[in-house]
């Protein structure tokens, strides 16, 4: 019998070290479970928080979002990252995140959900679209290193 999946915060170190599997996945440079358990806390700092969709006690999809105010888009949501396990796809759970991320955003006041993909992500930019999310912009960036 499998557990019915249910949405809950990665609030601990154990549970960030259940979630790197998958966020790898999206986020291949991390190298290790402790340089990901590391980067979090520095985000936590600045608002960030993971929501994962957990089955039988295992994160299956993954959702990295913070509250943020600035003058372009007012108070907001933006998510970071947004993942489900390869062998989890198609099951809704990736719509499931977007909307819980919503929920709490309108709660918190936010005016908007906004989040980047990149130009060559044709898939993501599809699955944004049927989300309900439109491509009201570019996103520019230069490395600085």
């Amino acid at each position: 019998m499998t557990d019915t999946p249910i949405l809950r915060h990665a609030e601990t170190d154990a549970d960030l070290k259940a979630c790197f599997a998958v966020m790898q996945q999206l986020r291949p440079h991390l190298k290790s479970v402790e340089e990901f358990v590391a980067r979090v806390a520095v985000q936590r700092a600045q608002g960030y928080r993971l929501l994962g969709v957990w089955e039988n006690g295992k994160p299956v999809a993954l959702a990295g979002y913070r509250r943020i105010d600035n003058l372009i888009h007012d108070r907001f949501v933006y998510v970071d990252d947004l993942i489900t396990d390869e062998a989890g796809r198609g099951k809704g759970h990736g719509e499931r995140l977007l909307a819980e991320i919503g929920a709490l955003g309108r709660a918190d006041g936010c005016q908007r959900l906004v989040l980047d993909t990149a130009l060559a992500n044709a898939l993501a930019q599809r699955f944004y679209f049927r989300c309900g999310l439109l491509a009201r912009g570019l996103h520019f960036s230069m490395d600085l290193a």
